[in-house]
């Protein structure tokens, strides 16, 4: 921890003190602002300069095990509010909530600076806490958490979903003193992509940094090949179903409870080849869902089109990303299937009404697909 108070009560923020200057503060007597015990200072030469618990504390607002990482991150952090003269509180005590942020900035943001695994009921229970209470929480991950070739299922609720550049999540490398954001999340049967926008916590102002997501950016586009993506998802399919994997076993009995075959969709359901990086196959559950009310029904509004996916899902079966939200993260992709349809001429839009066309669709006579943001998909024929 980097706040204590003094006997007097007056606060004490060592993040803005030098270690000379920290040295002569030891020899007073300090206290949890939380559980008003007494801590010492911690000011040698491997950690950053800090206050501590004695042994055995029961205090639940502070972890004795903070990390150097941690520690420099909400330095870093603060140090920049400060250079920017933008309002902030280090370590700041929300009475209401029972709750400490790392930083609260602008009274408005809620910063969570994640070094190590956490569960995921602890991290639902905290965001939950923060977003009924009005506050704005940004959850940075800490060098173990920090993004690889594929989003862990901890990862995925760090996820954000903006119009600007799509699905993205935050980190901190406290080395480079850098803020980074992987944006334009997607997922193929091969790989995660992602494109990466980094700042220097030395230069660049921080409530600049976060506003970054509703920036409007020039456009950017993924492109694939269609043929050759679907041959590779239907050969990791065939190979999941084979050793009887949950996730592949899950959507093989969905779609033969609709007479269909995991193996054998229709080109209409297994376009567009880029999946959701939160939803993934599931994905194929929603298009299901949407091309069966349009064929049954020749024509809906969006508004029903919304209504029968989310009946579609049971809340057992639905993940609750609460960064993004149940309804934006379905309304999201009913889009972008609708983008699809309506690419490819399986339906028409009139209005508010969506038509459907009875068209199939020929996958050796589409050459390459191409994905951008704002959302758009477009499908290029040989």
């Amino acid at each position: 921890m980097l706040i204590a108070k003094s006997q007097s009560g007056k606060m004490m923020d060592l993040s803005l003190k030098k270690k000379s200057d920290i040295q002569a503060l030891k020899k007073k007597k300090w206290y949890c602002p939380s559980c008003q015990e007494v801590v010492i200072i911690k000011n040698g030469n491997v950690m950053c300069s800090h206050f501590a618990h004695k042994q055995k504390s029961d205090c639940s607002s502070f972890s004795e095990n903070e990390s150097k990482e941690h520690l420099l991150g909400k330095k870093l952090i603060a140090e920049n509010c400060k250079k920017f003269s933008i309002p902030y509180e280090l370590e700041a005590f929300l009475p209401d909530l029972k709750q400490r942020p790392d930083i609260l900035v602008a009274n408005k943001y809620a910063i969570e600076f994640q070094c190590s695994p956490l569960s995921i009921s602890r991290f639902k229970e905290r965001t939950a806490t923060y977003q009924d209470n009005g506050y704005q929480v940004i959850w940075i991950l800490g060098e173990k958490l920090h993004l690889t070739s594929k989003l862990t299922k901890l990862q995925k609720n760090f996820v954000y979903l903006s119009k600007e550049i799509g699905f993205y999540l935050w980190e901190l490398d406290v080395i480079k003193k850098q803020i980074r954001n992987n944006y334009y999340l997607v997922a193929t049967s091969k790989k995660l992509l992602r494109r990466e926008k980094n700042w220097n916590l030395s230069h660049v102002n921080f409530l600049q940094i976060l506003t970054y997501s509703n920036q409007k950016n020039k456009k950017q586009f993924y492109e694939l090949e269609t043929e050759i993506e679907l041959f590779h998802q239907l050969g990791q399919w065939n190979h999941q179903l084979n050793q009887r994997m949950p996730k592949e076993m899950f959507l093989q009995q969905y779609f033969y409870s609709k007479r269909l075959n995991l193996r054998e969709l229709p080109c209409e359901l297994m376009l567009p080849s880029y999946k959701s990086v939160l939803f993934q196959e599931k994905e194929l559950i929603l298009r299901h869902a949407i091309y069966e009310l349009l064929m049954n029904k020749k024509e809906v509004t969006k508004e029903q089109l919304y209504e029968k996916v989310f009946q579609s899902f049971k809340e057992e079966e639905m993940e609750s990303y609460l960064l993004v939200g149940k309804k934006r993260l379905i309304k999201y992709h009913t889009s972008l299937y609708l983008c699809f349809l309506l690419q490819s001429g399986i339906v028409i839009k009139k209005e508010n009404t969506f038509i459907f066309q009875m068209k199939k669709l020929n996958i050796r006579q589409i050459e390459k697909e191409i994905l951008g943001i704002p959302l758009k998909y477009v499908m290029i024929n040989k």
